[in-house]
């Protein structure tokens, strides 16, 4: 099929069209009048005519497109063993293995990159190429070894902090994630590739350092830094007490928050224990029976957060809560048991939450939790004193840290930044609930501008390059610092999917065709001889 490059919208272009257009017509009408009595009038309108058309399509600069055959370079980072590498070449058969120190030798139309770690002498060399290849990346880990990992950089206490990533296990093994000895979180691997996701509350202050053990061996350390927590006035609104919300009030008192327990006692006659004198609340906890009071609209359109308790028949009760607050939950019964377990003392209601990609739940109890104006959160859970009477204070706390770390309501002015954060690979952070948003935010020794959203005066994004390595400050008043790694098999594929990235960007910016197919032009000597050709006819002619 004929393609052309000429821009049929472009007035210029189609002015000059007309225009020649014109010309054929003056120039027929001239060759008639002067020569039409002579009988050689037909072959010089033939001539004349052959050499307009042959202007025009020299003006359109037609050229034609094949299907042609894409030729693949592979190039192959040296720690890439022998087996892996002999796959992937019977996978890209008559693929052209390339040179680390050659690239710029051969014409590709797609570039293969096996592996990440290249010196940086192979990214300048790709860049340089006058056509860039399309760049398809696989990315090489050895067995055992963790692969696109992320983790929370900055939080609050009281915050979830989520490490996800994924490793090749030998074997069936345990991965934990440990502070001081302490086991945070753990995920049973299965042999093969194993995605993974470990969670646990924010606990402490500044500085954090956890590590990734896997069967009792550190594979990887994990840094982050933790603000302090925003401490929450809870109010709980219920229809009578009971022994497990005032041990919960008790608890919630202990850890600094403030709580206001208000209970009916009998009729007209209620009951109030204010503890850290609790005024507007943050959170509210109640019964499904509370889900239309006004108290609780009023708390959710102010965008602050409900956790129900003590469900006693879900199906009917969860349909309360969608009806009066507008949410989507769904649960599924899966025993005909009274309650199943949930740990060695803990049981919750049998039903399990039917997952909507808008909600989330909790990582490790069956609590689900929706944003609507503020956050509906709903707790499948049976009482959980008893833990605590059996002296297990501790996993009472873990409960319950991690249902308020997703109960509570949006935080403060918060930065957010994904880690890990390495040296001299791009980052970006995120600046939430500011107001107003600072014009520059001081990295380190850089002071780097910030982007306000277009769609969020109160949100923007700070974009910088790490030059050092280790805690960096952000010298703000909370002394936030953020961990910055050096060396690590992390830390090339970091690299190296930034480079993909934005060379991709600067290609599709420079507007190239689609590689697909072949383009094929008449070459501008073949155009010259064949006008001059034209024109020689048309001088011969008369003297002929």
């Amino acid at each position: 099929m004929i393609h052309t490059d000429f821009n049929w919208t472009e007035p210029v272009d189609l002015t000059l069209l007309l225009a020649a257009t014109a010309l054929l017509a003056v120039q027929c009408g001239l060759l008639y009048t002067r020569h039409r009595h002579s009988g050689r009038v037909g072959i010089r309108l033939i001539l004349n005519v052959i050499l307009w058309l042959s202007a025009v399509v020299w003006i359109l600069d037609p050229y034609f497109k094949s299907s042609s055959r894409s030729k693949i370079g592979l190039l192959i980072a040296e720690n890439v063993p022998s087996e892996v590498v002999g796959d992937i070449r019977d996978r890209l058969a008559g693929a052209e293995v390339i040179r680390q120190d050659a690239i710029g030798t051969g014409l590709v139309d797609t570039l293969a990159i096996v592996g990440q770690e290249f010196p940086n002498t192979v990214f300048a060399s790709v860049r340089q190429l006058k056509n860039v290849p399309d760049l398809h990346w696989e990315p090489y880990f050895a067995r055992e070894e963790l692969s696109d990992l992320h983790w929370k950089g900055i939080l609050r206490k009281g915050g979830m902090q989520r490490i996800v990533g994924s490793i090749q296990a030998t074997g069936k093994k345990t991965l934990h994630v440990r502070y001081a000895g302490q086991t945070l979180d753990s995920v049973m691997l299965n042999v093969g590739t194993n995605n993974f996701r470990l969670a646990f509350p924010a606990f402490s202050e500044g500085r954090t350092t956890t590590t990734l053990d896997l069967n009792g061996q550190t594979i990887d350390t994990v840094r982050f830094f933790t603000l302090p927590g925003q401490k929450l006035t809870i109010r709980f609104l219920l229809d009578a007490p009971d022994f497990e919300t005032r041990n919960l009030a008790t608890w919630l008192g202990k850890q600094g928050h403030a709580a206001l327990y208000e209970a009916t006692l009998s009729t007209d006659i209620r009951s109030k224990l204010n503890i850290n004198r609790a005024a507007e609340p943050d959170l509210i906890i109640t019964t499904a029976a509370n889900a239309a009071d006004a108290v609780i609209r009023k708390a959710v359109n102010a965008g602050k957060s409900v956790l129900f308790l003590q469900l006693g028949d879900p199906a009917a009760e969860l349909r309360a809560i969608n009806a009066a607050l507008g949410t989507r939950f769904q649960a599924a019964k899966i025993s005909n048991e009274e309650s199943v377990p949930v740990s060695t003392s803990l049981t919750a209601q049998p039903f399990r939450f039917e997952p909507q990609r808008f909600q989330a739940r909790a990582s490790h109890y069956p609590v689900m939790t929706e944003k609507t104006t503020g956050i509906i959160a709903v707790s499948l859970l049976n009482e959980t004193f008893p833990m605590q009477l059996s002296g297990d204070s501790t996993a009472y706390g873990k409960v319950w840290s991690e249902i308020l770390a997703y109960a509570r309501p949006a935080q403060a002015s918060v930065i957010e930044c994904d880690a890990p954060v390495f040296q001299n690979v791009p980052v970006t952070m995120h600046l939430n609930n500011f107001q107003p948003i600072p014009p520059f935010l001081t990295v380190g020794q850089d002071t780097v501008p910030t982007i306000t959203s277009a769609v969020n005066d109160r949100s923007a994004t700070v974009a910088f390059l790490p030059v050092q390595n280790g805690w960096v400050s952000l010298h703000d008043s909370l002394n936030t610092e953020l961990y910055v790694q050096d060396y690590s098999s992390l830390r090339y594929a970091s690299r190296m999917q930034h480079f993909i990235q934005s060379t991709q960007k600067l290609k599709v910016a420079a507007g190239g065709r689609d590689d697909s197919f072949a383009t094929k032009k008449l070459p501008g000597w073949a155009w010259l001889t064949w006008l001059m050709l034209c024109l020689a006819a048309l001088w011969i002619e008369p003297k002929l």
